[in-house]
C-alpha cells in the first residue's frame, strides 16, 4: 500500500467526496486598522488583530505515553510566536481566491491562502515560507452564546463549551482541562470522572480511567450554533480549546494543514454536507434491525443452550455473538478470548454445521475479531515470518502487553501485509458462513512505531479509518456486501465511508454520566453530526468490578434495552465479568421482557429502514439531536437526554435508576403519547415511565404515525427490579480473582504513593 501521509491523503479523500468545481467567492475579507476579518454568510470565523492574532507557530516537543491503549500526552513549547503582521500578495486575479503572507517580521513567515473550492464556502490553506517550526495554533472567532457539537463521537458534554466540572484531580495520573478536547484514537477510560472512586482505581491501575474529553473516536470537526461547520484536514495530533468565550482555539502538533467552512440556512444541510466529505455508511441488511443479536459464550452447547431458552419464550433472535469463538486463554486476571482468528473447533465443536443450521432458522453467527494477534498464536507467527507486524525503534516486532498475554499489530500500511490480513478475514470468517462480527480496538497504535508508510505518530489518527476500509473491502471482495455486518468503535475522518456499523464501546454498568448509561446518548448525537449513520451500544453495558460493587443490575440492563428499541441495533453484551451481571437469560421473567421489547424493535423495523434510506439520501443520521429537527427551538439546543429517532419519534430515555417517571420537553409541534395513543401538547411535561414505558412520542402528522402507534398494543408486562442475583457461569472464580486481584494491586500502588508523599 501507498504511504498515506495524513494531510495528503484528507485532501484526496475530499476531492473524492466532493465536486471539486469552484464556484463563487462564498466569504468576504474585510481589511482595516491593521485588521483582517473573514466572513462567510455574514458570520465572522477569523479575526485577525495585531492585538489578538489569528494564527501562530512555535517550537517544542510533543511527547506520548502509553498504556494498554491509554496515551497521556505532554506538549514542552519552548516559544509560541505571533504572526501579527500580513500583506496581500499581488498573483493572477481569480475571482475566488486570495492571499496573504503572515509573519512575526523576523524568522517566520506563513503563506495563507483563501479560497472557495470542493463544495466549500471556505478553503484555508497553509504554505511556510520561512523558519521551520514544530507546532501551530489557529485562533477562530467566536461568540459567548455560540453552541458547539461534534468533535468526533463526545461521551461527557453534547454541546462542547458546556462546562460541567472544574476537576481537582488531586490523585490523578491523568490530569484535565475544562473545555479542551485532544483529538486522538484511544480507549475512553474506566469511570472518565476525576470525582469517581472507578476512575480514581482505574488510574492507579495504569493511568486508565480517561476523562470528559477522552474517546476512542475523535473527529476534528465541529458545527456551530452559528450554522456552520468547522473541519481541518490533516491527522495530525490537535486540541480544540473552547474556554475561550469570544474566541476557539485549534493547536496541532505539526503543520497548519487545510480547514474547511461551510457556512448553510438550516443545520440538515450543514450535516448532509459534512456526510459527503466523509462518506456514508452503506444501509444496513434487514436481520439485522428486526430482531435481536444475543451476546453468548462458553461453547456451542453452552451457545445453544442460551439461544434455546430465549427461542422457548419467544424472543426474535436473528443473531448470535461469539467474542470466544477463536478459544480462550487463563491468566491471573481471568479468562481472555485468545486472540488468534480462526474457528477453534474444541472450544465451539462443529460450529460450521451449527452456523447452517442456525441459517435455516433466521439466526446468524456472529464473532469477534481486532488488529492485534497473539504471539502464542499460528497467524503471528506466520506474519511475523513475513515481516508483517508493525515493528519499534529497533526495528524488532513490537510487542503489547495486553495483560498477561502479548501481541503484534499488522501494519496495515504495508499492501502485502494488508492483503494478507484481509484474505484471512474472508477465508477464516467470512467462508465459514459467518454473518458478521465485532471489528474491535484501532486505537493503540504507538506513536514511536516504525511503519512501511510512516510513523506510528503519524498514522496513529488514521488507523482506525484503514482498519474499517480493510473489513469492508473483505466483505465486499467476498460478494457478501448488504448481508454481512462488521461493528467497530474506534474511528476518524473517514470512518463512515469504510464501516458498516458503530458501536459506542465500553461503558460501566451503572447510571454515572462519564461512563455509564447516560453518556451514550451524546456519543451517538455528536458521532451523528460528523457523518455515522448508524451506530448502538452494548445492551446491559459491559465494563465490570465486582469486588467494588460495579455490577449490572435488572434495572440498568432493561433500561438500557427499552433505549436499543429506538436504535438501529438490539445486541446484548454479557460484560467482562459475567457472573456478576443480570444476564438476558438469566430468569424467565427477563426473557419474557425482552420478548416484548424485541418484539417492539421489529414492528419499527419498517420505520428504521426509512430512517436509513433518508441517510442514504441526505447524511442525516438515525438517531438525531433534538435541535436538527426544530432549530427555531432555542431550549433544544442543549438537550442531551434526548434524542430524534428517524425525523418522526422523540425518544427521552431513563438514564436514572429508581425512576418511575420523568420531565421531557417536547419542542413546538403535535405529539401523541405512544403508550395510551394521547395527544399532548408542546413544552415541558411529566409522564409516567415505569421500566417498560419509556417516554416516546410520534409527531401526529408522521405517515408512520399508526405504525408506531401499534407499540401500544403489545402487552405491557410490570417489572419491579431485584437485587441481583449470581449467575451461573464457567468463568466466575475467574472473575473473582479478577476483582481480588485489582483490588489488592490498587491498594498497594496507593500504600506505595502515601510512603513517597
Amino acid at each position: 500500500m501507498d504511504s498515506l501521509r495524513g494531510i495528503k491523503y484528507l485532501a484526496w479523500y475530499i476531492v473524492l467526496f466532493i465536486p471539486s468545481s469552484s464556484g463563487a467567492k462564498q466569504y468576504v475579507i474585510k481589511e482595516g486598522q491593521g485588521g483582517l476579518q473573514v466572513q462567510i454568510n455574514s458570520v465572522t470565523v477569523l479575526n485577525h488583530t495585531l492585538l489578538s492574532p489569528a494564527f501562530f507557530v512555535g517550537q517544542g516537543k510533543t511527547v506520548f505515553l502509553e498504556a494498554l491503549g491509554n496515551f497521556h500526552v505532554r506538549n514542552y513549547i519552548k516559544e509560541r510566536i505571533a504572526l501579527r503582521s500580513f500583506s496581500k500578495i499581488q498573483t493572477l486575479s481569480t475571482p475566488n481566491r486570495d492571499v496573504y503572507n503572515f509573519t512575526d517580521g523576523h524568522l517566520y513567515t506563513v503563506q495563507v491562502t483563501f479560497e472557495t473550492k470542493l463544495g466549500q464556502d471556505l478553503v484555508v490553506s497553509f504554505r511556510n515560507l520561512g523558519q521551520n517550526y514544530t507546532h501551530s495554533w489557529v485562533v477562530l472567532a467566536a461568540s459567548p452564546t455560540d453552541k458547539i457539537y461534534g468533535g468526533g463521537e463526545q461521551f461527557s458534554h453534547f454541546n462542547l463549551r458546556e462546562r460541567s466540572y472544574a476537576s481537582l484531580e488531586l490523585f490523578s495520573v491523568l490530569r484535565s482541562d475544562d473545555l479542551t478536547y485532544p483529538i486522538w484514537t484511544r480507549e475512553q477510560g474506566v469511570g472518565r470522572d476525576k470525582s469517581t472512586n472507578t476512575t480514581f482505581f482505574a488510574d492507579l491501575q495504569s493511568g486508565g480511567g480517561g476523562d470528559f474529553a477522552t474517546t476512542y473516536f475523535p473527529q476534528p470537526t465541529f458545527i456551530s450554533s452559528q450554522k456552520y461547520y468547522f473541519h481541518f484536514t490533516s491527522t495530525s495530533y490537535l486540541v480544540f480549546d473552547f474556554s475561550v468565550p469570544t474566541s476557539h482555539e485549534v493547536f496541532i502538533n505539526g503543520d497548519f494543514g487545510d480547514i474547511y467552512f461551510k457556512s448553510a440556512r438550516d443545520f440538515k444541510s450543514l450535516v448532509g454536507n459534512l456526510s459527503l466529505i466523509f462518506g456514508r455508511m452503506p444501509k444496513l441488511p434487514q436481520w439485522t434491525y428486526d430482531g435481536i443479536i444475543m451476546g453468548v459464550q462458553g461453547g456451542t452447547e453452552i451457545m445453544l443452550e442460551r439461544y434455546n431458552q430465549a427461542k422457548a419464550q419467544g424472543v426474535n433472535v436473528r443473531g448470535l455473538w461469539i467474542q470466544d469463538w477463536s478459544g480462550i486463554i487463563q491468566t491471573s486476571f481471568g479468562q481472555r478470548v485468545f486472540w488468534n482468528w480462526k474457528w477453534n473447533a474444541t472450544r465451539y465443536p462443529g460450529l460450521d454445521k451449527t452456523i447452517k443450521d442456525l441459517k435455516k432458522e433466521g439466526v446468524r453467527i456472529t464473532v469477534y475479531m481486532n488488529p492485534n494477534l497473539n504471539n502464542q498464536g499460528p497467524l503471528f507467527k506466520e506474519a511475523e515470518s513475513k515481516g508483517y507486524l508493525v515493528q519499534n525503534r529497533t526495528g524488532q516486532t513490537y510487542l503489547f502487553n495486553f495483560g498477561e498475554f502479548f501481541c503484534g499489530i499488522v501494519d496495515l500500511t504495508n499492501s502485502d501485509a494488508y492483503q494478507w490480513y484481509k484474505n484471512k478475514i474472508k477465508t477464516n470468517i467470512i467462508d465459514l458462513g459467518i454473518g458478521g462480527w465485532m471489528a474491535d480496538f484501532g486505537e493503540y497504535l504507538p506513536a514511536d512505531a516504525k511503519l512501511a508508510g510512516g510513523s506510528g505518530e503519524e498514522f496513529h489518527n488514521h488507523w482506525p479509518v484503514l482498519w474499517a476500509k480493510l473489513n469492508r473491502e473483505a466483505v465486499q471482495e467476498a460478494g457478501k456486501e448488504g448481508e454481512v455486518v462488521f461493528w467497530m468503535r474506534a474511528g476518524h475522518t473517514g470512518t463512515s465511508n469504510y464501516t458498516t456499523l458503530m458501536w459506542a464501546g465500553d461503558q460501566n454498568v451503572d447510571w454515572s454520566a462519564g461512563d455509564g448509561l447516560p453518556s451514550v446518548i451524546p456519543a451517538a448525537l455528536s458521532s451523528g453530526l460528523c457523518g455515522i449513520g448508524m451506530t448502538h451500544i452494548d445492551i446491559g453495558l459491559y465494563t465490570t468490578f465486582g469486588a467494588l460493587g460495579l455490577k449490572r443490575s435488572a434495572e440498568l440492563l432493561l433500561r438500557s434495552a427499552e433505549m436499543a428499541v429506538f436504535s438501529p441495533v438490539m445486541r446484548t453484551h454479557e460484560g467482562n465479568q459475567p457472573s456478576y451481571n443480570v444476564q438476558m437469560y438469566s430468569s424467565v421473567e427477563i426473557l419474557r421482557l425482552f420478548k416484548r421489547l424485541v418484539d417492539l424493535h421489529k414492528a419499527l423495523s419498517n420505520y428504521t429502514s426509512a430512517a436509513m434510506d433518508e441517510y442514504s439520501a441526505t447524511g442525516l443520521p438515525v438517531q438525531r439531536p433534538v435541535f436538527l429537527m426544530y432549530p427555531n427551538d432555542m431550549y433544544t439546543y442543549d438537550i442531551k437526554d434526548q434524542y430524534m429517532f428517524g425525523s418522526d419519534i422523540l425518544v427521552a430515555p431513563v438514564i436514572k435508576p429508581n425512576v418511575i417517571e420523568r420531565d421531557v420537553f417536547l419542542p413546538n409541534d403535535a405529539w401523541v403519547y405512544v403508550w395510551n395513543k394521547t395527544e399532548v401538547k408542546s413544552g415541558r411535561i411529566t409522564v409516567n415511565a415505569p421500566i417498560g414505558l419509556p417516554p416516546v412520542f410520534v409527531r401526529n402528522s408522521s405517515s408512520f404515525r399508526d405504525d408506531v402507534l401499534s407499540l401500544a398494543s403489545y402487552k405491557y408486562i410490570p417489572f419491579k427490579p431485584h437485587p441481583p442475583k449470581r449467575v451461573s457461569h464457567n468463568s466466575s472464580m475467574s472473575d473473582v480473582t479478577t476483582s481480588v486481584l485489582l483490588v489488592a494491586f490498587c491498594i498497594v500502588i496507593a500504600l506505595l504513593k502515601s510512603v513517597r508523599l
